[in-house]
């Protein structure tokens, strides 16, 4: 009788577990031509916004090859005296986790309602083979005034991070074919100093190569243009890449040629591939920098120059930078939304081995005055501290998934746009979603301190 008893009451504790929480098969799905989220959730028994929940799908639009998560997930009913924070304990998530995918606009909840609760880590998939291994690039800086210095960040946090690209090379502003190494005449001991610290933490040392940033009248334009210009004036500056690498024993190079003119596509590309061919067989790394675009607009002065599939052929990465959707030359916005981020990528995986492409994510903000352009360069510290200064409440754009805010100065209104912790890991969900290789952070030093915490809990850097 007591067996009998026991059963019974054993039963009904797992009915009453069934009905409050229901649970969703997890599986991924790779979409085929002609699906429809409709169509693959009546294929899956579940639904077409648990389906963008799950996956951060901002619209219905969906294309062959994308891998959707078949979220594992359960369905709670709401009970007499919950709160959204005791349900988000209860299932070991946030508060703020369940009104996104629920789609709340508060925490008013009340007995009956279904909510849908995403499985902790399950929001999205990990790229195939992945293992929730990215190469994690950062982006280092010596001294810019009034912006902290790269080497703290890379001091402490050189465990998460897989490689650096210091800035301390642009080509000569004499000569095109000639590389510039005592850029804001750092020392070597100086930089024998930040190697050191990198190799300690296994991180890569990639040599980068820019052409911007020249005092008076020089064109960095045209420099370019006079080394891309034939073989000889390509190998000349091949040349000086390879002793510069060997000099320091760095891992690579990190090709940063942002501006140049759209008559040399095609010289770029060989550039490209004639360093990989020198350094490849050395066992050195060759990585690029390249406009962030979301189709391939030959006449853009800006994006048209960079061939991505030339490009990506003839390198182990390529940074694609994501960032300055809104910059000096636009009026206010978010730096880098979630849509136009994976706009960005969606083009970028049907031009570039997803595994080559690392996502270039920023840390750092704009402070635009209202009906001005050319906004003030912020750290994530100097946003918050200007919020702090000025009253101002700090906002989510629920579309752009990036905080902002405004204040007023002096009879001037200013909105100020930034990116933080939570913003990342919208960008992370692109990242892993569209199986790329890894992210690239612009820069060191910049970024929200959480930013470290994030990538701690959600990724293992690749060494």
């Amino acid at each position: 009788m007591k067996r009998t008893k026991s059963v019974t009451l054993v039963v009904t504790l797992l009915i009453a577990v069934l009905i409050c929480a229901s649970p969703i098969l997890a599986q991924t799905y790779i979409i085929q031509k002609g699906d429809t989220l409709y169509s693959i959730g009546k294929k899956y028994g579940t639904t077409v916004n648990a389906l963008k929940a799950a996956n951060n799908l901002q619209s219905d639009l969906i294309h062959p090859g994308l891998r959707l998560l078949i979220p594992q997930s359960t369905v709670y009913t709401v009970k007499m005296g919950d709160t959204l924070f005791q349900v988000a304990q209860k299932f070991n998530t946030t508060y703020q986790e369940l009104l996104r995918v629920n789609g709340l606009s508060s925490s008013i909840i009340y007995p009956g309602q279904k909510l849908y609760i995403p499985s902790s880590g399950q929001i999205l998939p990990p790229a195939t083979g992945s293992n929730n291994s990215l190469f994690i690039m950062g982006f280092y800086v010596d001294e810019e005034p009034g912006q902290p210095s790269s080497y703290s960040r890379l001091a402490a946090s050189g465990r998460l991070i897989s490689a650096v690209a210091p800035f301390w090379y642009k080509l000569s502003p004499e000569s095109g074919m000639d590389i510039w190494e005592q850029q804001n005449g750092l020392a070597t001991a100086q930089k024998n100093t930040v190697i050191e610290q990198a190799k300690k933490h296994n991180v890569q040392v990639f040599a980068l190569v820019h052409n911007m940033l020249y005092e008076g009248q020089v064109d960095g334009k045209m420099l370019a243009s006079e080394m891309l210009a034939n073989a000889d004036t390509r190998q000349t500056f091949i040349n000086q890449l390879e002793w510069l690498i060997k000099k320091y024993d760095f891992d690579g190079v990190n090709l940063d040629i942002e501006n140049i003119y759209l008559k040399d596509r095609d010289k770029l590309s060989l550039l490209v591939k004639e360093i990989y061919q020198r350094l490849d067989p050395q066992g050195y790394q060759v990585t690029v920098c390249v406009p962030a675009k979301t189709w391939d607009d030959r006449s853009n002065t800006w994006s048209g120059p960079f061939d991505y599939s030339a490009i990506g052929q003839y390198s182990h990465y390529v940074v694609i930078m994501s960032y300055d959707e809104h910059g000096y030359s636009s009026g206010p916005g978010p730096i880098a939304s979630f849509g136009w981020v994976e706009s960005v990528a969606k083009f970028a995986v049907q031009h570039i081995s997803p595994e080559k492409i690392l996502l270039g994510v920023p840390g750092y903000g704009f402070d635009w005055q209202t009906g001005r352009t050319s906004p003030t360069y912020l750290s994530y510290s100097q946003a918050r501290d200007i919020a702090a200064s000025r009253g101002a409440a700090i906002r989510w754009d629920d579309t752009g998934k990036v905080p902002y805010f405004c204040y007023w100065n002096s009879g001037r209104e200013h909105q100020v746009w930034f990116e933080n912790a939570s913003s990342l890991t919208y960008k992370l969900d692109v990242a892993r979603r569209y199986a790329l290789g890894g992210i690239a952070l612009w820069r060191l030093g910049m970024e929200d301190p959480q930013v470290w915490s994030v990538l701690g809990s959600k990724v293992t850097a690749k060494k």
